[in-house]
């Protein structure tokens, strides 16, 4: 062959390996702070990570592991230093670094509403500012509410709804406030080790959102869910901000609209799933028992009300402000 024609061989096939580079879809390295087979995790995988994969677009997801590959507390620090690119789970785990992650869970107005109102933009300037982080999505509204689960049945009181004097309680930054004004004491316990710790007696229960218990074995020794049910869930999908600036406007349009797919669909998804380990969980012995009249009230003031002043002391005066009005009907 002539040196000629290797010449032009050389050049079509550097033509084609451009074009095949050019082609190729940025890939995002994605944790989960939660296990895999938590029902938040199944609903990410189910209606984001996985159709947005099979779509075949500019951008695909490389999911690295759980928190047995980086702890849930650490890691909003690891998304922060661009360790991994976009992360799913409660943002409570990262409260330190975004004191707005206090209060999420505790809107009342649609998202959809909070899209619009104001209150998105809000968000976007704590997380950019606390994560270098952009919101992608906050899925599950209203497809479940938080509820304390104890071993022993709880004593009513008219003050805070129940006492949990004495009681030491599997908890996150996120739910200090209450359970410190119901008189407990919080403790800090990875999801994985709550099992152990019920087990032991190191705590007497916990705060969690419906969905995922029945998995996790606790009901061995949980026999008592207290409600009424409270808040929406903290759980977010976000990117690292360098990550995302990366992209070009097609892959980013690209990610935004399967964040807001995801979330519009997740409710629907995810009030199914609480539906049926509601059902399990129950068929395991546990009770309900869902405060009525002053009690109730006086226990959805507390868990409120305890929440909203702990944030204030840690949000700007101004953010605070605006999150309350975008945030509550």
């Amino acid at each position: 062959m002539s040196s000629l024609k290797i010449s032009g061989l050389a050049v079509g096939i550097s033509a084609v390996a451009l074009l095949a580079g050019a082609a190729q879809a940025a890939t995002l390295n994605v944790t989960t702070s939660l296990t895999r087979t938590h029902d938040q995790v199944v609903a990410y995988f189910d209606l984001m990570h996985t159709p947005m994969n099979k779509a075949k677009g500019p951008v695909t997801l490389n999911y690295k592991g759980g928190p047995e590959v980086i702890p849930n507390r650490k890691q909003g620090a690891a998304l922060k230093r661009g360790v991994v690119d976009m992360m799913f789970g409660p943002s409570g785990y990262y409260a330190g670094l975004v004191p707005c992650a206090r209060v999420v869970a505790l809107s009342t107005q649609p998202q959809e509403t909070i899209r619009k109102n104001g209150g998105w933009d809000v968000l976007q300037k704590c997380w950019g500012k606390g994560l270098n982080a952009r919101l992608l999505a906050h899925p599950f509204y209203n497809s479940g509410n938080f509820h304390i689960y104890l071993i022993d049945p709880p004593q009513k009181d008219k003050k805070t709804g129940i006492s949990l004097k004495g009681f030491k309680m599997r908890s996150t930054a996120l739910y200090h406030p209450f359970m410190k004004a119901m008189g407990a004491v919080p403790i800090n316990i990875s999801p994985g080790d709550v099992y152990t710790s019920l087990e032991r007696g190191v705590v007497k229960g916990l705060a969690w959102p419906e969905g995922g218990i029945h998995r996790y074995g606790w009901t061995k020794y949980i026999k008592y869910r207290v409600g009424p049910g409270f808040w929406r869930s903290s759980t977010t999908a976000v990117i690292n901000l360098d990550a995302y600036n990366k992209l070009t406007k097609k892959e980013k349009d690209f990610v935004d609209a399967w964040g807001l797919k995801f979330e519009k669909e997740s409710t629907p998804y995810m009030r199914d799933l609480a539906h049926k380990d509601n059902g399990k969980i129950f068929a395991d012995g546990v009770t309900a028992i869902d405060l009525k009249d002053e009690y109730g009230k006086a226990f959805t003031n507390t868990v409120m009300g305890s929440t909203w002043d702990a944030a204030s002391k840690k949000i700007d005066a101004k953010v605070f402000a605006d999150l309350k009005k975008y945030l509550l009907k």
